[in-house]
């Protein structure tokens, strides 16, 4: 399950403390060795100063510009594989006000992660979190699709506690703080994390709802279906390409997707390639395709 960690440091880290301590100290693909960093993660969260400067910061160079875009997120520093951010929380009033969509940070709706991370309450009374557990393995990644999710616990996640969240394993689901909070986050973004799934659940019925729009593999899926309406003899051999080669299996599956849509005629052919592939999303959806015949 997701680990509250039990730490103090009663001295502040800076930054780059921190950044230096993760590439000297930590493994990160090992759970046991990022846990170990919470204190320095607590450390961190000292430094009342950090977030206000770099918010202040991106406030005059965003005001200089025609545009101002609002985001959640403030990035602080990276590292090699890694990266410290702050988010912003808005408090039940602004969603309840209309000042700020629920949707826009994935209040009330149960979710998953395809990186491991790690987290610590910094301003504010904080959000409360529901978190259940499921095996990202035993998934095929199919929309409606039965999952084996396990609640685990409803926990108020405070300024100073610290958490660690597992990739493909912990799922949880956050409501809105009652006054405006912000959360410092240790991001792992090793290169696999690019191809790992990442849903929505649904709780009530125990199923994958969707994916995630800024996901990797949706953006690759969505460049995909435009290739398959404007896409030439060029495009089909790179989506051939893709179709066998591609190591996540929702771009394979686009892949062969947007091959039919640009040859119909071929589409038996395609189907049948497809029906080869090692993951049963793609396998599944092709014998589907082959039963229900041309459209």
């Amino acid at each position: 399950m997701a680990l509250t960690l039990s730490c103090d440091h009663p001295d502040v880290v800076s930054l780059d403390e921190f950044i230096d301590h993760v590439h000297s100290s930590v493994d990160l693909r090992d759970m046991d060795s990022i846990a170990a960093a919470a204190p320095m993660l607590r450390g961190l969260a000292n430094d009342r100063d950090m977030v206000v400067q770099r918010l202040n910061r991106q406030i005059k160079q965003q005001f200089r510009s025609q545009s101002v875009a609002s985001a959640q997120v403030i990035y602080l520093g990276e590292g090699r594989d890694f990266y410290v951010r702050a988010n912003l929380w808005p408090s039940n009033a602004d969603v309840a006000a209309g000042r700020v969509y629920q949707d826009q940070f994935a209040y009330h709706l149960a979710h998953d992660h395809n990186y491991n991370f790690m987290t610590v309450g910094y301003h504010g009374p904080g959000y409360v979190t529901e978190i259940y557990e499921y095996d990202y393995d035993r998934v095929e990644g199919r929309v409606g699709e039965t999952v084996d999710l396990r609640f685990l616990e409803r926990t108020h996640f405070s300024s100073g506690m610290v958490m660690l969240y597992r990739a493909g394993r912990d799922v949880h689901i956050q409501y809105p703080p009652d006054d405006l909070s912000i959360t410092l986050n240790f991001m792992i973004s090793t290169p696999d994390v690019r191809l790992r799934g990442q849903y929505f659940f649904d709780l009530e019925r125990r199923t994958l709802l969707d994916h995630p729009a800024e996901l990797d593999g949706s953006r690759r899926v969505s460049v995909l279906k435009m290739a398959g309406h404007v896409g030439n003899g060029n495009t089909q051999q790179l989506l051939d390409d893709l179709s066998r080669q591609h190591p996540c299996r929702r771009t394979r599956l686009a892949a062969y997707e947007s091959l039919v849509q640009l040859d119909p005629a071929a589409a038996r052919q395609v189907w049948e390639a497809a029906c080869r592939d090692p993951e049963p999303l793609v396998a599944l959806a092709a014998r589907q395709r082959l039963t229900a015949g041309p459209e």
